[in-house]
């Protein structure tokens, strides 16, 4: 409030209030003219009511309320993130037995089922799994997915046709091998290859083969026979491996080392004719 050092100024504070005061009554009559047609009867209503105004705001102090900020706390973010019980990917049931309406054959699944449990308890639960937890759903999981791919290949298997397989394709097959073999021996000379060991025919045949660009990448070296092996598994994968392992990069991969390494590099080697014959050259 302007501090009145005079007289003067006294008498303008005063006349400013009155105005104000004036203002505000005349202005609170005129609409309360709506409910009385008295101007008069409206007046002293209207100066009691700003003089309870006045008194109002003098006495009272009116302070805006705020609202309290509610801060998510870290364990409530946790409660909200929290699975449920129920939830599917805490449930460990074991996965429907599809793969026995793709063999339909009690005989062959029982083989199979004895089979597997054996190579799942004699390289995997005694060999390292048992030393590190007695759990036993990583063994199930694993012999459900290798059942689920054996059912996958039985069912291919049931689609081919054997007549058009052994008097059609395979011979093509063994003819195409046989024509091929006998071009590049006509190139070399058959009197010079008979005058070579088995490994120098095959050295003469590999870079002869090698330079035609006609020999397999499988028998370049060691290295692409591998590549070569890990690229196949991997296809045959794609095929048998249930949807949700063959999206999976590190199932797929692990299968798939597995399955070339253990599985099939062993097989081809055992096939090989140097190891067929080894045995009778001795």
């Amino acid at each position: 409030m302007k501090a009145m050092e005079t007289i003067q100024d006294l008498i303008d504070e005063a006349k400013l209030r009155t105005l104000w005061w004036a203002l505000c009554v005349f202005a609170i009559s005129y609409f309360l003219t709506h409910t009385s047609k008295s101007m008069w009867m409206n007046l002293p209503i209207s100066i009691l009511f700003v003089c309870g105004l006045r008194i109002l705001f003098n006495e009272v102090d009116f302070h805006r309320k705020v609202r309290p900020v509610w801060r998510q706390t870290y364990l409530s973010h946790l409660e909200k993130k929290q699975l449920s019980v129920n939830d599917s990917r805490l449930s460990t049931a074991p996965a429907p037995t599809k793969w026995k309406r793709k063999i339909d054959s009690p005989i062959v699944e029982d083989a199979i089922t004895d089979f597997i449990d054996i190579i799942l308890k004699d390289f995997v639960v005694d060999l390292w799994y048992s030393d590190i937890t007695p759990d036993r759903e990583f063994p199930e999981q694993i012999r459900a997915v290798i059942m689920d791919a054996l059912g996958e290949i039985s069912g291919r298997v049931k689609n081919i046709n054997l007549v058009d397989l052994l008097t059609r394709d395979i011979i093509d097959l063994v003819g195409d091998h046989l024509d091929l073999f006998r071009r590049n021996q006509a190139i070399i000379g058959v009197d010079v290859m008979g005058t070579l060991s088995s490994e120098e025919r095959d050295e003469r045949l590999k870079h002869h083969l090698m330079a035609s660009k006609e020999l397999h990448p499988a028998l370049i070296s060691p290295e692409s026979e591998y590549k070569v092996l890990q690229r196949l598994m991997a296809g045959v994968l794609t095929l048998v491996l249930r949807p949700r392992e063959a999206q999976c990069p590190v199932i797929r991969s692990i299968a798939r080392e597995l399955l070339t390494c253990l599985v099939i590099q062993p097989l081809m080697n055992l096939a090989s004719p140097g190891y067929v014959f080894n045995p009778f050259a001795l």
